[in-house]
């Protein structure tokens, strides 16, 4: 994985600027982090799919019951949404602990968060004499659809899953998840999604079947018609945005090979600053070039089935 450190390497050499005579090293990382961004922009090398399930973080008491033991059992609902991935592919169970002060439950502790949550609930408080306590759970950040809510801003889509990414500049598709099925949503262009499809302004509450996007860029939002009636899960596969690095030790997002590339628009932009035209352009030139073979060569083509048939 490369880093700033071997971004600024790579650029000081091709501007023979090992002594950093004439370009302020803060400039050149600022050309570095545009680069990148550059980079994302044109490839479309970081692409993400939104988590739709998350772990167990916190727990509230709502009423702390009364007579309970030191040692009560809580129990906590299985995953209700495997995501698939990772190290827990079929979820983990989740595990709590109360902590009690003269008979109530004054906290609980999560002890083990687990995988695959949505919509977790205590299942039951295991103790001999106690009664009375009720808890909520609350998961990690999941992206939502809310009720009544049309509108989703790109800046609002959770992200954090993901190290090193900052922010979505365009969506691919958008999936909404019902009845425990996953079925993604036709996209229309905003104008016809205005004058054909959000006619009821309000009134009219179900499960989202229409989406589109307004505006461009990280500032863009999607709408989603009809407004949900409640709470549903859904995915965005989307392309993204590095995170700026500022140090050695910040996560590159960027995949290899496209890392390659940076130096070469990185050194171009430097040599912008000096007006050095023809160097510049030569280093444009190169980074255009080597984008295509990367692009190229990482994405070949394929037979949807070797066998022919659909």
């Amino acid at each position: 994985m490369a880093s700033l450190f071997t971004y600024q390497t790579e650029a000081q050499k091709w501007l023979r600027e090992t002594k950093q005579d004439l370009i302020n090293p803060q400039n050149l990382v600022n050309y570095i982090n545009r680069a990148r961004r550059e980079v994302a922009m044109r490839t479309q090398c970081i692409r993400v799919l939104t988590r739709s399930s998350a772990p167990i973080v916190t727990a509230s008491v709502v009423t702390g019951g009364h007579s309970y033991s030191n040692t009560p059992t809580i129990s906590i609902t299985p995953p209700d949404f495997p995501s698939g991935t990772g190290a827990f592919p079929n979820g983990a169970q989740a595990t709590a602990s109360a902590i009690v002060q003269s008979g109530t439950i004054a906290a609980v502790d999560i002890t083990y968060g687990g995988d695959g949550y949505f919509q977790p609930i205590v299942s039951g408080i295991t103790d001999a004499s106690g009664t009375g306590a009720s808890i909520t759970l609350q998961t990690g950040p999941i992206n939502t659809l809310n009720v009544g809510q049309e509108v989703y801003n790109f800046s609002d889509i959770y992200l954090g899953a993901n190290p090193g990414v900052k922010s979505i500049f365009a969506i691919r598709s958008v999936s909404v998840i019902y009845a425990n099925y996953r079925y993604s949503l036709p996209k229309y262009d905003f104008t016809t999604y205005q004058s054909m499809i959000r006619q009821y302004p309000y009134q009219y509450q179900y499960v989202p079947t229409f989406c589109s996007q307004f505006g461009q860029g990280v500032a863009g939002s999607l709408y989603m018609y009809p407004l949900p009636s409640e709470t549903y899960q859904y995915e965005v596969d989307c392309y993204c945005l590095p995170q700026d690095l500022k140090t050695n030790q910040d996560y590159e997002a960027v995949p290899d090979p496209w890392t390659d590339a940076v130096s070469y628009f990185a050194t171009h932009l430097s040599y912008l600053e000096l007006q050095n035209y023809n160097a510049a352009k030569m280093y444009k030139d190169l980074y255009n070039e080597e984008l295509l073979i990367y692009s190229q060569s990482s994405r070949i083509g394929r037979a949807v089935n070797p066998y022919g048939r659909y």
